[in-house]
């Protein structure tokens, strides 16, 4: 990838079969992870709330999770990069009360 100097990036691929791509590029921004909530238990339709949240730690026992519902039957979807400034050993600890998933490097 190439900086222009301008704000914009540019970079070079060459696709290896025949066929329609599909290109996707994510601006990153340090400071945070981001964060879809879905009106429902299972990630399905289009987020109806997203932001950039310096860290995951919630207490939804009481209160909206998303704007049009309470605390419960909702979904949330976190992504990003987690810098690990070294190499050692890291422990991610997760709790819910439904269910989760943790998916560290795919």
């Amino acid at each position: 990838m190439t900086d222009n100097g301008d704000g914009t990036f540019s970079s070079d691929y060459t696709v290896s079969v025949a066929g329609a791509v599909t290109v996707s590029v994510e601006l990153l921004k340090a400071g945070g992870i981001y964060a879809e909530y879905f009106n429902n238990q299972f990630l399905s339709g289009a987020p109806v709330a997203s932001q950039i949240e310096s860290e995951i730690n919630h207490n939804w026992y009481e209160g909206q999770v998303t704007p049009l519902t309470n605390n419960d039957y909702v979904s949330a979807h976190w992504y990003g990069k987690i810098y690990i400034p070294a190499t050692d050993s890291y422990t991610f600890y997760i709790s819910a009360d439904d269910s989760a998933n943790l998916l560290v490097d795919n």
